[in-house]
């Protein structure tokens, strides 16, 4: 996968030559252009499914606008998202609810074999199926018009930096920049830079580094001493975190060295001090576009307290559904739910800094917990794996020496004690603004001393040929 990471900066590299060559005005031209061809690499059938999708919502669109009564804008407003979430649960969610019709049968004493569709699952569907239904619902809303020009609303839909795995880009702010047009600025394309670097920083050194631990662990659990199984929850959680927001700020970066500006995906949700908070920092588009798309319209928190808790889980089993067609996911979702439901709002008060730190980690272990979920294979292998990681637990000597074991095959022990250090420092930085440059000459100095520092880490002992992104397979 690190070979495919490279290929794609080489496919920039190449689109930016010519980008930046032609004259502004025919540049969306380049990026549709690299963007189908990037999309078609992958498989031709899959681009014209995601083609159609893009076209059949520009089609629809103009219709909510021109007709006139409610009924009507509600009735083409269906009759474009239908389609979509058709298609998107034929491809992701059939199986999965076929093996489950089928496993309730057979609780019930009913012999039922499962359907199963051999049906290849198209790139980033789950992404852009939600940037198509943001799209439609806006102009229902009235929150926007139709996007009249066709070429530009496919080169949104089809954004190749963003089309594997987000951020879910809201349409106005994006074709707005692209009927502003598209030049270069200075400012913008050195903070793309740094955001790639940083990006592979946290990927290739410190979330592939990890992976290999945490792979090991939960695979067999029943082989490591419950402290291994802890510790691998908790690598986990930094794995998992470094993994996406590090895909996050490459395809950010990305739109940047293209002209384009994108909304920040993550803002350091491991110091958020309660779950809400923790909504707040993490995936913020996708959160963002639950609360909008889904939450809001079941009727939000305007509604009587049973409806408003009705209405948080069903959004957050949305989101765990979102994820994958397993049950783990729709558990973790389900976790979440309850977890946001039992976190009351208080007022903004004085409180020491220990309380603070004690807050933080409180929040940082009940997520970390949730991830056991998202990340096991099933929901007894979740069960499982909790069930070692308690029962099990000992800080013997032995359970210590043989829960560092799987470091030991490359003596690579002090390597990850020192990445988690890393990680820790650079959220510490992260979370105070001095990793990215704000355009004071001292400031943009430090963000490109450690943009230097992270590029030397990741070339030197950056893990490559690893796994691909974790978030890649949503």
């Amino acid at each position: 996968m690190a070979s495919d990471i490279m290929l794609t900066l080489l496919f920039l590299g190449a689109v930016l030559t010519v980008y930046y060559l032609a004259p502004s005005r025919i540049r969306w031209w380049i990026l549709l252009a690299a963007s189908l061809g990037f999309y078609a690499s992958a498989s031709g059938w899959m681009l014209l499914l995601t083609g159609a999708s893009a076209w059949w919502s520009w089609f629809v669109g103009g219709r909510i606008e021109k007709v006139h009564t409610e009924k009507d804008k509600r009735g083409w407003l269906l009759f474009g998202i239908l389609p979509l979430l058709g298609v998107l649960f034929l491809f992701k969610y059939f199986n999965f609810f076929s093996a489950s019709v089928a496993s309730v049968l057979g609780m019930a004493g009913l012999s039922a074999a499962p359907l199963v569709l051999k049906l290849m699952l198209p790139l980033g569907i789950s992404y852009y199926t939600f940037k198509i239904i943001s799209y439609l619902a806006d102009i229902y809303l009235g929150k926007r018009g139709p996007e009249p020009h066709m070429g530009y609303y496919l080169t949104y839909v089809l954004f190749f930096p963003h089309i594997l795995s987000g951020p879910i880009e809201r349409s106005e702010s994006f074709l707005e920049q692209l009927h502003k047009g598209l030049y270069y600025d200075s400012g913008l394309f050195a903070q793309g830079i740094q955001r790639i670097v940083l990006g592979l920083f946290k990927k290739m050194v410190i979330a592939n580094r990890l992976g290999g631990y945490v792979d090991a662990v939960f695979a067999s659990p029943l082989e490591y001493p419950g402290l291994a199984a802890v510790m691998a929850a908790f690598f986990y959680s930094f794995q998992l975190y470094c993994d996406f927001s590090g895909y996050s700020d490459i395809a950010i970066g990305m739109g940047e060295l293209l002209g384009i500006r994108c909304r920040q995906n993550f803002r350091c949700p491991y110091f958020a001090r309660n779950i809400r908070d923790f909504w707040s920092r993490w995936h913020i588009s996708l959160s963002g576009w639950l609360r909008d798309y889904v939450y809001i319209p079941l009727g939000g928190s305007r509604v009587s307290r049973g409806k408003r808790g009705r209405n948080l889980l069903l959004t957050f089993l949305a989101s765990g559904l979102w994820h994958g067609d397993n049950w783990t996911f729709v558990a973790w979702g389900g976790l979440h739910g309850v977890w946001n439901l039992l976190s009351r709002k208080k007022k903004a008060e004085a409180i020491r800094p220990v309380h603070k730190l004690w807050q933080t980690l409180v929040t940082f272990c009940g997520v970390t917990l949730g991830w056991v979920f998202f990340r096991a294979e099933s929901l007894p292998a979740a069960v499982s794996y909790l069930r070692r990681a308690v029962l099990g637990f000992s800080l013997s000597m032995t359970d210590i020496q043989n829960s560092i074991l799987p470091f030991t095959g490359d003596n690579t022990c002090a390597a990850y004690f020192l990445t988690v250090c890393l990680f820790l420092l650079l959220l510490f930085l992260y979370e105070r603004g001095q990793v990215y440059g704000k355009g004071k000459d001292q400031e943009f100095s430090l963000s490109w001393g450690w943009m230097a520092v992270m590029g030397a880490s990741t070339a030197l002992f950056g893990v490559f040929g690893a796994s691909g992104f974790l978030y890649a397979q949503f």
